[in-house]
């Protein structure tokens, strides 16, 4: 039986679930340092669309830990902008929306 990949992340109090969807999602946000990279993982008719993505396939970081850190981070908070959610803190709500700008050209 396939899957449907359907983006279906729960978010209650006490946990978060991601779908297989969600996981490959972040995968190629990770992996996308560029405007460029991150249209072709939004274009469903691109190769490196993100659904195509096989999480059971071997990968190689060749990173410093600062860089995959920082790239780790961009990717977790652009994944939760795409999906629609905010962060707060100290009670003040903090958009994600400049999110997009670390992308780099």
């Amino acid at each position: 039986m396939n899957e449907v990949l359907t983006s279906v992340m729960k978010v209650t109090y006490k946990t978060i679930e991601f779908s297989e969807r969600d996981l490959k999602e972040v995968f190629s946000l990770f992996t996308s340092s560029t405007a460029h990279e991150l249209n072709q993982i939004d274009d469903p008719t691109n190769e490196h669309h993100f659904e195509r993505v096989n999480l059971m396939e071997e990968y190689k970081l060749s990173y410093e830990k600062r860089e995959f850190a920082i790239d780790a981070l961009r990717a977790v908070l652009a994944f939760l902008h795409r999906q629609g959610y905010q962060l707060e803190k100290d009670g003040e709500i903090l958009k994600l929306g400049g999110i997009s700008k670390q992308f780099t050209a």
